[in-house]
C-alpha cells in the first residue's frame, strides 16, 4: 500500500491488524520517489473473513492512499533480504565460504571468528538457506521483510 509519510501513519495501519487479532508475518516500509509517500508491504495470515475485513478497514484509513492486495497464486515479483552471520574459524572457513556461495549468498564481511553473508530471494529461498545454514554454523540472522510488486499492474496515486 501507499501511505502518507508522516508520524503515526504506520502505527495506525499496524494497530488495525492487531485489533483484528491478525499476526503480521512481515512488515516492510520505506519512502518512494515522492518523499511525502511511503510504500508499506504487510504479510499476514488469517481467515478469508478476517483478511477481507482488515483490507476494507485499511482502505478507509485517511493515511492510506492506495492499496493492492496479493493472494497466494497471484503473479508477483517478491524479494527479501537476509543477512546471516556464520561461524567460520580458520579450520572451517573455506568450507563455510563454499557453502554460503553454493547457496547463492555473497560475503559482505569476514573476521577471525565469523563471516557475514547476504542473500536476496523469495521468502521460501531465504527459509531454505537458513535451514541449511543452521545445520552448520549459523550464529545470527536478520531479515528485511518481503517486498512485492504485482507483475501485471502497478500501484499509483492516480
Amino acid at each position: 500500500m501507499l501511505i502518507e509519510n508522516h508520524a503515526g501513519a504506520l502505527n495506525r495501519v499496524v494497530n488495525l491488524f492487531s485489533a483484528r487479532n491478525l499476526n503480521l508475518d512481515s512488515v516492510s516500509v520505506g519512502p518512494t520517489d515522492d518523499p511525502t509517500v511511503s510504500r508499506l508491504t504487510v504479510v499476514t495470515t488469517g481467515t478469508r473473513r478476517q483478511i477481507r475485513q482488515a483490507v476494507r478497514l485499511v482502505r478507509q484509513l485517511l493515511d492510506v492512499l492506495a492499496l493492492d492486495e496479493f493472494t497466494p497464486g497471484d503473479p508477483v515479483v517478491e524479494r527479501e533480504l537476509c543477512l546471516a552471520k556464520l561461524r567460520a574459524t580458520t579450520a572451517d572457513r573455506s568450507a563455510v565460504l563454499e557453502l554460503a556461495r553454493g547457496l547463492g549468498a555473497t560475503v559482505v564481511h569476514a573476521d577471525r571468528e565469523a563471516v557475514t553473508v547476504e542473500l536476496t530471494g523469495t521468502s521460501a529461498e531465504i527459509d531454505a538457506f537458513i535451514e541449511v545454514a543452521s545445520e552448520h554454523a549459523l550464529l545470527e540472522v536478520a531479515r528485511s521483510g518481503r517486498l512485492a510488486f504485482h507483475r501485471q499492474r502497478h500501484l499509483s496515486l492516480t
